[in-house]
């Protein structure tokens, strides 16, 4: 007998398969999909789904505000890493370094990096600190050189207590909804006696953590879910429009400080201190192990999912009270922001569920995930050849 956990693997195949993924691309189904809609919120929500640091399962019970957060993370590790020695907080000393901290949460976006020294410079003057203002320009020059440096200064405008700027990601939801609108059609058909429910040699090696039930929310064991997962399901799925999408993090982020980080398992800049390099990136247990790439868009959703289980009425009726709240396998509300879930049931009890989403209004039907150091990309190898160099040049 089929379980709900056959299902589920048999389904994220079909559904990897169907969206044009080779076998064993880094694919993982999010649940619940809900739209995206345009408002004032929308590029932030486009950016939830990248500062969320995948798990390593297959399919992920995406909740904004829980997980390990990107940003979050990033943030305490470059508590932790120490630049190239500077003399920058011994030459403006204690009170101006505090009132330039201050002030630096408070700088807009539109001050780059390259700017800082001639922002401080002016600021100093301006602010009673005339003496140290050249010395501290020049400071804070030297220091952009360094990437660990470099990065902490970066992320400065986003932190603090009540920060000017939130995470941002160079790329949001109108890129995404202009780039759905060209995107091709995808269809697949999916019937659970014949479907390939191996997923031992998917990225993850199948690991499975986080799956609903039959219905949002619900558990995967209950006697509806089994009895659906158990006599047969067919489903048939088609999209107007799907594409992946990708954004890369805002000026908060620096790759070259985190290729830094990655290439050096112990020593600089890594500081003695709870959190290592083994906690922060081992493929394994490390917090920022992975992150998501991309974000796999869907748009003109139609599902249908037919179930050969014979539902009692009481089971009718729990699964019809529910069913408003998603379905599997997508597990999209029915509401006024472009999707419905309905389900029917005929003489002999057996279901039809019907799942789908209005056109041009994005679902997000999963992410795909990158390992970190491929993330990181070319700073690892420019942070290698740095510490080459400096070996060398020891030697």
């Amino acid at each position: 007998m089929a379980s709900f956990l056959d299902l589920q693997n048999g389904f994220y195949n079909a559904l990897s398969q169907g969206l044009g993924f080779p076998p064993g691309s880094p694919f993982q189904l999010i649940q619940p999909s809900p739209p995206l809609v345009a408002g004032p919120k929308q590029d932030a929500a486009v950016w939830n789904y990248f500062n969320l640091i995948p798990p390593a399962t297959l399919t992920n019970d995406f909740v904004q505000s829980g997980g390990n957060q990107f940003f979050s993370d990033y943030s305490g590790l470059l508590s932790t890493l120490k630049g190239a020695p500077n003399t920058f907080e011994t030459d403006v000393g204690p009170a101006c370094l505090a009132a330039w901290n201050a002030y630096a949460m408070t700088l807009p976006l539109t001050v780059s990096l390259s700017m800082m020294p001639a922002v401080f410079q002016r600021w100093a003057a301006l602010n009673g600190y005339m003496s140290v203002a050249n010395t501290g320009a020049n400071d804070l020059a030297a220091m952009v050189l360094d990437p660990i440096t470099a990065a902490k200064l970066a992320i400065m405008p986003y932190s603090g207590t009540s920060p000017t700027n939130q995470p941002n990601w160079d790329a949001g939801y109108n890129d995404l909804a202009n780039m759905l609108a060209v995107a091709p059609s995808r269809s697949f058909q999916f019937d659970s006696s014949t479907a390939n429910s191996n997923v031992s040699n998917t990225w993850c090696n199948g690991s499975q953590s986080a799956y609903f039930g039959l219905w949002s929310n619900s558990s995967s064991s209950s006697s509806q879910s089994q009895a659906f997962a158990s006599s047969g399901v067919t489903v048939s799925t088609s999209f107007q429009h799907v594409t992946p999408f990708t954004a890369v993090p805002g000026p908060w982020y620096s790759s070259a400080a985190m290729g830094e980080a990655f290439s050096n398992r112990s020593g600089a800049p890594w500081v003695s201190g709870p959190t290592n390099w083994g906690n922060t990136f081992d493929p394994t247990s490390g917090k920022m192990a992975r992150f998501a790439s991309s974000i796999v868009v869907a748009s003109g959703m139609f599902i249908k999912v037919e179930s050969q289980a014979s539902f009692s009425q009481a089971d009718q009726a729990a699964i019809q009270q529910s069913s408003s709240g998603g379905m599997w396998p997508f597990y999209s509300q029915s509401n006024n922001s472009g999707t419905t879930t309905s389900t029917s049931f005929d003489n002999q009890g057996h279901m039809t569920a019907v799942i789908t989403s209005q056109p041009g209004v994005p679902i997000v039907l999963g992410v795909n995930v990158e390992p970190v150091a491929n993330y990181v990309g070319t700073a690892v190898v420019g942070a290698q050849l740095r510490a080459q160099a400096l070996s060398t040049k020891a030697a």
